[in-house]
């Protein structure tokens, strides 16, 4: 009984065609899947640069700006001695997240949680519908973790402004 093909006995060989589809479908699903794990094993998080400035609206008259960046001591050596003496009863470790505000003294983020729930609660207090309209404008310095910007971010949401913008630095 013959099994198609010519009838002198030749060699048969199977269609390998459905195999390879197989195999080639398989190596492509493979390295799909390699590529998208290794995006997310980069631990390298680094805080974005923007691509282009633009002016304040007129709706942004009431503004907090916060301004983070990693201590550093040799910052701080030109001021008086006596705020040194109060920069450093603050004890900052080198290298902790720095909040700088015009007109204060730099911060740690459990004072700065204390300090926006008072400027938050001022701020209630003068809106006439009481409703806070200030929008937080945070500047964070490229070699601040990402994780403490969210802290800020997070802690800002607690207290319960609502208007939050990241600045980044321009190139």
């Amino acid at each position: 009984m013959s099994h198609g093909g010519s009838s002198d006995g030749g060699n048969m060989e199977p269609n390998l065609t459905p195999l390879l589809d197989i195999v080639l479908q398989l190596l492509m699903f493979f390295m799909m899947c390699v590529n998208f794990v290794t995006e997310q094993v980069s631990g390298d998080v680094v805080l974005p640069v923007a691509q282009s400035a633009r002016p304040m609206g007129k709706s942004e008259t009431d503004v907090l700006f916060l301004n983070v960046k990693p201590f550093r001591m040799k910052d701080f050596e030109t001021r008086s001695p006596d705020d040194l003496d109060k920069i450093k009863k603050i004890q900052f470790a080198e290298g902790d997240p720095c909040i700088i505000i015009v007109g204060k003294f730099p911060m740690k983020l459990v004072d700065l949680r204390i300090w926006l729930k008072e400027q938050y609660e001022d701020a209630r207090k003068l809106a006439k519908d009481g409703k806070v309209k200030t929008a937080i404008i945070l500047r964070a310095h490229e070699a601040v973790k990402y994780k403490d910007v969210y802290e800020i971010l997070n802690m800002c949401k607690v207290v319960g402004y609502t208007q939050m913008k990241l600045r980044a630095l321009t190139k």
